[in-house]
């Protein structure tokens, strides 16, 4: 090849009939390749001339003291709901050596991007917060790069999770509202076409504490609008609450939504809680801001869940999983006045 025709880590990999990933490994020195691909692909790099530094494999039993976390952020609010995920996981990393490298996933990346960022990056692990790649993870497993994702129950079953309990929250949730005396209550939530599971698994745990107590609730009780159309959000409970039985608390997919609720319900000259009474699972919100409508929830322990997953991370790290963990955390009731007893 001439000067300007330098050879590549793909002109690599091809010539040493390896697929990309395989040569990005045995030049970084890591992953379990064997020694029979490990010499023909320093064999290859060697005659090509190929100029990138080569590192030769971690010495046996030890790995990259980096770990990637991967996150999702598609709000600024949502910042404050991440952070104490991130907190615990830096805790946990730290303890062990082991340095977090954060990789933003709003940027326009593909899979394959972010699969070579990973590889090249000399990183031996990956924390995925919301963010969700099921094609992604499994060429990351299959690449030996462990993968423990957090707050996102799309992928049960599938990769080592640890996640809220959406379902037994928003079971739990609606019993208080019974316990307090409300039977006729209206459910609202909004689409998250990128969050199916928790998306049904909130409403089915709410659905199933009416059942139980056989409290009434027609097909319309459930209010679903886009996140900020607020116009919809305003036409769907006028109409409920112009009528003459009218309920008397509404479960909110999350407090995120039902501060957007509470806006429209001052539209509608109702008091929260003295004309109705509002909760809502999360705790997305930061509390400690005077301006924010202080809403009773069902908290998410955001900081348990971050010190789980590192723990699963680290003994992904130490040892080879037997099957896949998936580790649900337990919503707790944070009670702030938005709900009264009738």
């Amino acid at each position: 090849m001439t000067e300007k025709e330098k050879p590549t880590l793909k002109d690599v990999a091809r010539e040493a009939g390896v697929s990309y990933t395989t040569a990005s490994l045995v030049l970084s020195g890591k992953g379990k390749i064997s020694e029979r691909v490990r010499d023909k692909v320093f064999a290859t790099a060697t005659q090509l001339g190929y100029k990138k530094k080569l590192r030769l494999p971690a010495e046996k039993g030890k790995r990259s003291n980096y770990i990637a976390i991967l996150h999702y952020v598609p709000w600024d609010y949502s910042w404050n709901f991440i952070r104490p995920f991130i907190i615990e996981l830096e805790k946990v990393f730290y303890k062990r050596d082991y340095f977090p490298l954060f990789l933003n996933m709003n940027q326009q990346l593909s899979s394959e991007d972010v699969l070579h960022k990973i590889i090249n990056s000399g990183i031996h692990g990956v924390c995925s917060i919301h963010y969700s790649d099921e094609g992604l993870f499994e060429r990351l497993e299959k690449s030996e790069i462990p993968v423990v994702i957090i707050n996102n129950s799309n992928v049960q079953n599938k990769f080592d999770l640890v996640c809220v309990d959406d379902f037994q929250g928003a079971y739990e949730g609606t019993l208080h509202l019974i316990e307090l005396g409300h039977r006729h209550i209206v459910y609202a939530d909004y689409h998250r076409p990128d969050f199916p599971a928790v998306f049904a698994d909130r409403f089915i745990g709410f659905k199933k504490a009416i059942d139980e107590y056989q409290l009434p609730f027609e097909k319309g009780q459930r209010i679903t609008t886009d996140l900020y159309g607020l116009k919809e959000l305003k036409t769907k409970l006028r109409a409920w609450f112009t009528k003459t039985n009218k309920p008397t608390a509404i479960f909110v997919h999350d407090d995120y939504f039902a501060a957007r609720v509470m806006t429209v319900l001052r539209t509608l000259s109702l008091r929260v809680p003295q004309d109705v009474s509002i909760l809502a699972p999360g705790d997305t919100l930061s509390y400690q801001e005077p301006f924010i409508p202080q809403i009773t929830t069902m908290k998410i322990n955001t900081s348990l869940m971050g010190k789980l997953a590192g723990d699963l991370m680290m003994n992904r790290l130490t040892k080879k999983p037997e099957d896949i963990h998936v580790l649900k955390v337990k919503q707790q009731l944070i009670k702030r006045g938005s709900c009264r007893r009738l």
